[in-house]
C-alpha cells in the first residue's frame, strides 16, 4: 500500500500536519466532480460546493484516504453534513472537520491551536505519532515552497514578467496536488530557467476572488492583459507567509493561517489589514486593473466585491464578474474592460 492521500479544500487547512503524519495532502479544486448535486445541498449553495460534492457522489476522489473539511463559510459546513450523511456510502473512511475563526488576535490563535491539537490527535490515532522532528521538517519544506513562490512574484514585478498568469496557475494547481519535495524541485528549476528572461507585456491585472474560475487567467491574458497578482484562495493567499520556527509549533501554525492574506469571510482589523494590502499591491505591481471573480449564491464575496469596487482608494478600475465555478465567462465583457484599460494608459502617457 503506497502513501494515503488526504484531500483537503481551503487554504486555512494546515497541511504541514497531514504531511507530518507520514500522508500525502491533496488540493481538490474548482474542476473536481462531474456536476452539480442539489439532491443533498440545495440549489442556493455555491457552485464549488456542489460541484466539490458531485465529485464526491460521483467517485472522483475514491482515491484519497481522508478528507479535511474547514468551517470557513456555511456552504463549507453543508457540504461537511452531506458528506457525513453519505460517508458510509462514498467514503472516505476518514473525514475531518475544522472550526476556523473570523478574526485573528491572541484568543483566536489560541483557539484554532487547540483545533489543530485535535486535528494533530486524530491523525496519530490513524497513522500514528507525529513526532517534534518530522513537523519541522513538513513546515521546513511547506516555507520552502512560499519562499518560492515569493521569489516567482518578485520577477512578477518587473515590466514584462517573465511567466503569465496561466503558468503561474498551473504552478499553483500542481503545488497541492504533486509531493512536496518533487514539486520544489520543479519550481525551483522553472524559476531558475525563467530568471533574467521578459517577453509578456500589457495591462497589469490583479485577479481577486475565492476559489475563482479556472479559465479566468487564460481568458484575460488572450484580451491582451498580464496576470501578475492572484489573490484567491487557490492563489497566492496559499504561499505569501511563513511559518516562525521561534514559536510553539502548533501556535505558529495557528498564528500564520489566520494571519495570511484574508479571504472574505474574515472580519476584524484583519480585513481591513487585507484592503491595506490590497491597495500596497497596486502600487508594487503598478497594477492597472482588477477582476474581481464572485461565486453565485457567496454572500461574504459578493459583500466584499462591494467594498472593493466602491470603497477601495486605489485609482484603478475594478472589473466584478460573477458567475458559476464552471460557467462560461464573459470573453467580450473582458475584451472591453482590457480595450478601456489600455486607453486609460494612453491618455495618462499624452497628459
Amino acid at each position: 500500500m503506497g502513501v494515503s492521500k488526504i484531500g483537503w479544500f481551503c487554504s486555512y487547512t494546515p497541511i504541514e500536519l497531514i504531511e507530518a503524519a507520514g500522508c500525502e495532502p491533496y488540493g481538490i479544486r474548482e474542476d473536481s466532480g462531474c456536476g452539480h448535486e442539489d439532491v443533498y445541498l440545495g440549489d442556493s449553495m455555491c457552485s464549488y460546493v456542489r460541484s466539490c460534492f458531485g465529485g464526491a457522489l460521483t467517485g472522483s476522489y475514491d482515491f484519497l484516504q481522508g478528507v479535511v473539511i474547514t468551517h470557513s463559510c456555511e456552504c463549507m459546513r453543508r457540504l461537511y453534513d452531506g458528506w457525513r450523511f453519505k460517508q458510509d456510502e462514498i467514503g472516505p473512511e476518514c473525514l475531518y472537520f475544522i472550526d476556523v475563526p473570523r478574526v485573528c488576535n491572541e484568543r483566536s490563535v489560541a483557539f484554532f491551536a487547540r483545533q489543530l491539537e485535535r486535528f494533530k490527535h486524530d491523525l496519530e490515532m490513524r497513522y500514528g505519532p507525529i513526532s517534534e522532528k518530522a513537523l519541522a521538517e513538513s513546515i521546513g519544506m511547506y516555507n520552502r515552497t512560499r519562499e518560492l513562490f515569493n521569489r516567482a512574484q518578485e520577477m512578477r514585478k518587473s515590466d514584462n514578467p517573465p511567466m503569465s498568469g496561466v503558468e503561474v496557475r498551473r504552478l499553483v494547481r500542481e503545488s497541492v496536488t504533486l509531493p512536496r519535495v518533487e514539486f520544489n524541485a520543479k519550481l525551483e528549476a522553472f524559476l531558475d530557467e525563467r530568471e533574467g528572461t521578459g517577453g509578456h507585456a500589457g495591462p497589469r491585472i490583479m485577479i481577486y476572488g475565492g476559489p475563482g474560475n479556472p479559465a479566468l487567467p487564460e481568458v484575460i491574458e488572450a484580451a491582451g492583459g498580464v496576470v501578475v497578482y492572484e489573490n484567491m484562495c487557490n492563489g497566492l493567499r496559499q504561499t505569501d507567509t511563513l511559518v516562525d520556527f521561534d514559536e510553539d509549533p502548533l501556535m505558529a501554525l495557528s498564528r500564520r493561517y489566520l494571519s495570511k492574506i484574508p479571504c472574505a469571510r474574515m472580519l476584524g482589523s484583519h480585513a481591513e489589514h487585507g484592503l491595506e494590502q490590497i491597495a500596497r499591491t497596486v502600487d508594487e505591481y503598478r497594477i492597472d486593473g482588477i477582476v474581481y471573480h464572485s461565486i453565485k449564491f457567496c454572500s461574504s464575496m459578493q459583500s466584499h466585491a462591494a467594498i472593493i469596487k466602491n470603497e477601495l482608494e486605489t485609482g484603478v478600475p475594478v472589473k466584478v464578474i460573477e458567475g458559476d465555478i464552471g460557467s462560461e465567462i464573459n470573453e467580450r465583457e473582458l475584451h472591453s474592460f482590457m480595450r478601456n484599460l489600455g486607453r486609460r494608459a494612453r491618455a495618462a502617457i499624452n497628459r
